[in-house]
């Protein structure tokens, strides 16, 4: 019998050391920053951010191509493990949606004087940075804010969220986690439907089949596709892609420069 607490124990601090290895090493990644057209904003201003445990490559080829059409991109990557949604809001987004506020009031100001269309500020944003956007305008009025692109969102949740794993280990996988619940009750499920223009791109597949075991229905792998919609926003799925690979979609680019400039 002691012989099997003692392997007991050790199998639990083993997992506890891969779980702190895998929080530090794979699911953490810094806050920063990155501009493209930084210095000379001639079109609308584009924000985009990650989902939990995403970072800034991620959306690298949605940045550029958003570039190399003219848009000034604001790419923020910030840590998703340590704090819940409405923490990471206002601790990552909100400054630098602010910040960029500012800027463009002043550019708008020199091209009201040149007689030239006011610019916009949007946003493209991936999975749980979908919630961090809504809690925001939810919470925020923009008087410069023109398109939003919601990729692969959890509008309603995720059924990976209900597992009971997230409650018991929130150090590891993050407190936002249990923001996604699926309940009506849940922190998602208090969003509210925009009233913004706003479109919903959501792919079809997935590739991680023990993920897919807790989902409800069909899946990406990460969240339902059933729910994903909300109301007043129109929705297209970019098929043969998975939550992630969506990002890396020419496709994908196309709607997202055509929703834009419509």
């Amino acid at each position: 019998m002691k012989k099997f607490f003692k392997i007991l124990f050790f199998i639990i601090l083993l997992s506890i050391l891969i779980l702190w290895l895998a929080k530090i090493f794979l699911l953490t990644h810094k806050y920063q920053v990155k501009y493209y057209n930084e210095d000379k904003i001639e079109k609308d201003i584009v924000i985009t951010f990650n989902g939990i445990y995403g970072y800034e490559k991620q959306l690298r080829f949605i940045d550029e191509k958003l570039a190399e059409d003219g848009y000034t991109v604001v790419n923020i990557q910030y840590p998703s493990v340590n704090e819940n949604i409405a923490e990471m809001t206002e601790k990552y987004i909100a400054p630098n949606i602010e910040e960029q506020v500012k800027r463009l009031e002043q550019v708008n100001l020199e091209r009201k004087a040149k007689n030239l269309p006011e610019l916009k500020i949007n946003f493209v944003v991936h999975s749980m940075g979908t919630c961090l956007l809504r809690y925001y305008l939810k919470e925020n009025k923009l008087a410069s804010l023109g398109k939003v692109v919601l990729i692969t969102p959890p509008s309603h949740g995720s059924q990976l969220s209900d597992n009971p794993i997230a409650d018991l280990i929130p150090y590891f996988i993050g407190p936002a986690v249990k923001d996604m619940k699926t309940n009506k009750d849940s922190f998602v499920n208090q969003l509210g439907n925009p009233d913004y223009p706003c479109y919903i791109l959501i792919a079809d597949s997935s590739n991680n089949f023990l993920f897919s075991l807790f989902i409800k229905g069909e899946d990406d792998g990460m969240v339902p596709l059933a729910t994903a919609g909300l109301e007043g926003a129109s929705l297209k799925t970019i098929k043969n892609t998975t939550h992630t690979s969506i990002l890396e979609k020419q496709e994908t680019v196309d709607e997202i420069l055509q929703f834009l400039k419509n």
